[in-house]
């Protein structure tokens, strides 16, 4: 069994962001010429950044914490974060996938894309050859060339049936953005065959960095495979070893391509289609269709011939090549973009859009490397300091929890008793309405030193095939070590944090994001950025005003007059305490010209680990009731619920929000089953969960507490959720060693029938 987790040292009290941090030149401006850093592309995937930082959670040891970066990477995932927008690519993915379910339907072929435009609230598809759309599109030309579908369209299929269906255009690529309105415009790799870069030859290898590193992380394309040649995308190999691999020999670059197109043409014979488009919409061709990306700055000059009449012959196959090579070497079916040396719109072939081109400068690729790198570290670290107010004690962070009222008793499957019931805020997480994480690269989870080696392969199913005989008693885990108070971490008596409840607002991070009890008002339509405000302050107190431009419009130049229109909203807003001292004090009256927010203004987020200091330091009756009191804060994953073009500097505050409250609800849980409390042992697990559906450690725990109360039957319904979830991950991520044995020993399996 892990470790108990170890309490997070202390930090001198004071604002945890005092300086300024660089501004990040990934995003300074959506029109930003490639060739002078990186506009707002994709890559690497926020979402596939949380999906690694979701497996690296789960093998994460008690006590301590996933790596996450600083400095310059830090400030570029920071700029990434800003300039993504998750909820256009999710309307893309849909709208696609729709459009596939209905020519499959109707008998009609995918139409060929010269060019994808990603709008706010709409998706445009300019199609190759003109034709009547299919559902959920509808014609915006006359000559039927472009098709539209909206967010609100009503043909947009449920979730439930496009699951039914494979992305139909797996190599999408964003290649910049419009010369008019800023928006992303992606192109079909597979239609194009051959993309050459040509003109300036940093801005053609910036260009390519791009497209590289958003191919190596793209959500939209399920699995695809990477070749890169040479030094092309140098680090991308190892830094996404599923996708990329790197040939040093071109010879070799070209049998592989080969291959991947001769295999592909014999399979569209095979089942009797005569395009790869008609080939993806058939039922029984699922899975067979994988791209495969040649990346290559520059070709050899014996083998390009036979390279590119490979992936030009009829039928085309799921293939193509991204090259810098001279674009006079190259035959006539390239699509050959002139990149400039300034910055200035190209024009796309066939759409003849005009689009600024997005690319990522030789430091900014570095730092995308270094992020998808250390995002699948198997190492953890040690807990960061966690600050200490001055006067800890009698600060709102030490008031007592407002205890939530009980669930209706038919509502309440848990039998909890009373004193739970006072803290039960949400129904355990696994059910049908319970939000999941979800995020498609297929990352495979590794151990941290001292775990079992790495993933099973299993399924519940597997744990369970080999018939043999029960044991009598399941044999438990060794009872683990208490974790050692350390000396330079004072902690107050449990008694001493039940002081007078805050009067102010308080500010909730420990589930979707609010700002609850502010005395004013405020207009709807600016709640969002004043939650944002108060949010960001609640976590870094002190802060100048480059900060908070940094946080709320990182990439922006942000004019006095609206900087000063947000803070006056959210001070007015938040009102004034009983003695009409304002919550959001005037900077002039500050001492020292910095934002904060006043004493009476709480944060549940404080209060936590003001509790979990406590209780994870006194191992005795009020020790465990501060820990309990701990995980009542907690209403589901941290910052849950945000807009996803906000918040880009929560990140590390997020992370560091699990890892706490799932060491908390680990060491409750266990201190609980001890004291043959079970009921609490499972409640403090299912808590903890609320903030990481996917950690099998709590999923333990649920097991462990099940078993230890003789209940089997919650025992196969828990271990039942975890397979469902996990399911659900990476499309199917592996259960883990430890989980695995521990539900062989806690399991009876089917007896061998004897003949």
């Amino acid at each position: 069994m892990p470790p108990r987790p170890a309490l997070p040292p202390p930090s001198p009290p004071g604002p945890t962001h005092r300086r300024r941090p660089p501004r990040p030149a990934a995003a300074l401006s959506r029109r930003q010429p490639c060739g002078q850093g990186p506009g707002p592309s994709r890559p690497p995937s926020s979402g596939t950044l949380a999906t690694r930082r979701v497996l690296q959670q789960r093998r994460r040891r008690p006590g301590r914490r996933i790596p996450m970066p600083t400095g310059r990477p830090a400030a570029t995932e920071q700029g990434l974060r800003a300039a993504q927008h998750p909820s256009g690519f999710s309307l893309l993915n849909a709208t696609l996938r729709t459009l596939a379910l209905n020519a499959a339907a109707a008998g009609r072929p995918l139409p060929a894309l010269d060019a994808v435009v990603l709008h706010e609230t709409k998706v445009d598809l300019h199609l190759a050859e003109p034709q009547a759309p299919v559902k959920p599109f509808t014609a915006t030309s006359a000559d039927q060339s472009v098709w539209t579908c909206s967010a609100s369209s009503a043909d947009i299929a449920e979730p439930e049936q496009l699951s039914e269906t494979e992305m139909p255009y797996p190599a999408l690529v964003s290649l910049g953005w419009t010369e008019t309105g800023g928006h992303l415009v992606l192109i079909d790799l597979e239609h194009i065959g051959i993309l050459n870069l040509d003109g300036n030859r940093d801005t053609a290898r910036q260009v390519l960095q791009a497209i590289a590193v958003e191919l190596a992380s793209t959500p939209l394309a399920g699995h695809l495979e990477l070749t890169a040649l040479a030094d092309a995308a140098p680090g991308l190999d190892t830094a996404a070893p599923e996708r990329v691999a790197r040939i040093a020999d071109p010879s070799a670059a070209l049998t592989e391509v080969a291959a991947h197109t001769a295999d592909q043409r014999n399979a569209l014979v095979a089942i009797g289609a005569e395009t790869l488009r008609a080939a993806r919409l058939l039922d029984d061709a699922a899975g067979a269709w994988t791209p495969h990306i040649l990346l290559a700055q520059d070709l050899p000059g014996d083998a390009t011939n036979s390279l590119l009449d490979a992936l030009t012959a009829e039928p085309r196959t799921a293939g193509a090549v991204i090259t810098t090579h001279a674009a006079a070497a190259l035959p006539g079916l390239t699509w050959t973009l002139d990149c400039p040396d300034a910055e200035q719109p190209i024009v796309l072939p066939g759409s003849h859009l005009p689009v600024r081109l997005q690319g990522l400068a030789d430091e900014h690729f570095a730092d995308a490397i270094d992020l998808l790198t250390l995002a699948a570290s198997d190492s953890d670290v040690p807990a960061p300091a966690w600050p200490i107010e001055e006067d800890d004690a009698e600060t709102s962070a030490s008031s007592p929890v407002p205890a939530p009222s009980p669930p209706p008793a038919d509502e309440r499957e848990d039998d909890l008793p009373d004193e739970y019931a006072e803290l039960e805020e949400a129904d355990e997480p696994g059910a049908p309405d319970s939000e999941r994480a979800k995020a498609p690269a297929k990352e495979q989870p590794q151990p941290a030193p001292g775990e079992p080696d790495g993933p099973t392969g299993l399924t519940l199913a597997d744990v369970l095939a080999e018939p043999t005989e029960p044991p009598a008693t399941a044999p438990l885990p060794a009872p683990p070590t208490r974790p050692a108070s350390p000396a330079n971490a004072p902690a107050p008596r449990p008694q001493e944090s039940l002081g007078a409840a805050p009067t102010g607002p308080t500010v909730r991070l420990l589930g979707p994001v609010s700002v609850d009890g502010a005395a004013g008002r405020i207009d709807s339509s600016r709640r969002n950025a004043g939650t944002e405000l108060v949010a960001f302050l609640a976590l870094n107190p002190g802060v100048d005003h480059h900060a908070i431009d940094d946080a709320l419009w990182p990439g922006r130049l942000v004019g006095k007059e609206m900087r000063n229109a947000v803070v006056s909203r959210t001070r007015s807003w938040l009102g004034k305490d009983t003695d009409g001292r304002l919550h959001f004090p005037r900077v002039q009256d500050a001492g020292d010209s910095r934002y904060r927010l006043g004493p009476q203004v709480s944060c549940d987020w404080t209060r936590f680990q003001h509790l979990a200091r406590t209780g994870l330091t006194h191992h005795d009756e009020d020790g465990t009731l501060a820990l309990r009191h701990a995980l009542s804060l907690v209403r589901g994953r941290p910052f849950g619920g945000i807009d996803p073009t906000r918040y880009a500097w929560a990140e590390p505050a997020i992370q560091e929000m699990v890892s706490a409250i799932v060491d908390v609800a680990y060491e409750l849980s266990t201190r609980c089953r001890e004291a043959s409390d079970f009921p609490g042992a499972l409640w403090a697990a299912r808590r903890g969960l609320l903030a990481a559906e996917e950690s099998e450690l709590l999923h333990r725990q649920l097991f462990l507490a099940h078993h230890a109360a003789d209940d089997l039957e919650g025992l196969r319904e828990a271990a039942t959720r975890l397979a469902r979830i996990n399911e659900q991950l990476l499309d199917g991520a592996d259960m883990e060693a430890e989980t695995a044995e521990l539900l062989r020993n806690l399991l009876p399996r089917p007896t061998a029938r004897t003949r």
